[in-house]
């Protein structure tokens, strides 16, 4: 699969799971969930996850690529491409309108 593919669909897997408004209930639950939680903890680590771009960025690579070696799950690497694109195009025409 295309690199460029790859990196669009792995930067809106992550911002998906660490900033979109769609999964805030799912953080929250696992915020709460990692309360007072010692440090380095498995919870703890997970909150970390799910609020750290550069964290996520990672393991959302890895099951971007995995995904897109499967005939099933190919397409939803393209509609992750497609959507990181466009939101993309969105951010560079909003910075243009100013």
């Amino acid at each position: 699969m295309n690199p460029v593919v790859i990196a669009l669909a792995t930067q809106r897997l992550t911002q998906l799971v660490t900033e979109d408004t769609l999964t805030e209930p799912v953080r929250r639950r696992i915020n709460n969930w990692a309360y007072g939680a010692p440090e380095f903890s498995l919870r703890e680590r997970v909150a970390v996850l799910t609020s750290c771009d550069a964290c996520m960025s990672v393991w959302a690579a890895a099951a971007v690529l995995v995904a897109s070696h499967s005939r099933v799950t190919r397409p939803l690497v393209g509609i992750l491409a497609a959507s990181g694109a466009a939101l993309i195009v969105r951010g560079v025409r909003d910075k243009l309108e100013v």
